[in-house]
């Protein structure tokens, strides 16, 4: 089983969300939210204003988003207003941000 969670805030509310092998759980707005942008990421992938080009300009979301770790961070990414954490099994590239680098 791979689970990670991130904290973090949207909309002036604390908010966490732990992805688990491609479900989703936490705060239930931000779930919602994170569902469908999924949702959204993959209706227009060409064009430049669409989710996809913003949560992932090089193309690198799979079908179902939610059900990759590191897609699924960077869904994160554009749904919360701030990431101030993160713990478990988090994907590289999530290590990498919340360390600064």
């Amino acid at each position: 089983m791979t689970t990670y969670t991130v904290r973090g805030g949207r909309n002036g509310s604390r908010v966490h969300v732990t992805w688990t092998d491609g479900t989703l759980s936490g705060d239930p707005p931000t779930v919602d939210l994170m569902q469908v942008e999924a949702e959204l990421a993959l209706l227009h992938p060409q064009d430049r204003l669409s989710w996809a080009q913003m949560v992932d300009p090089e193309q690198l979301l799979p079908a179902d988003p939610l059900s990759e770790p590191t897609a699924t961070w960077r869904l994160i990414q554009s749904v919360f207003d701030t990431v101030q954490s993160g713990e478990g099994d988090l994907p590289t590239e999530a290590v990498d941000v919340l360390a600064g680098r």
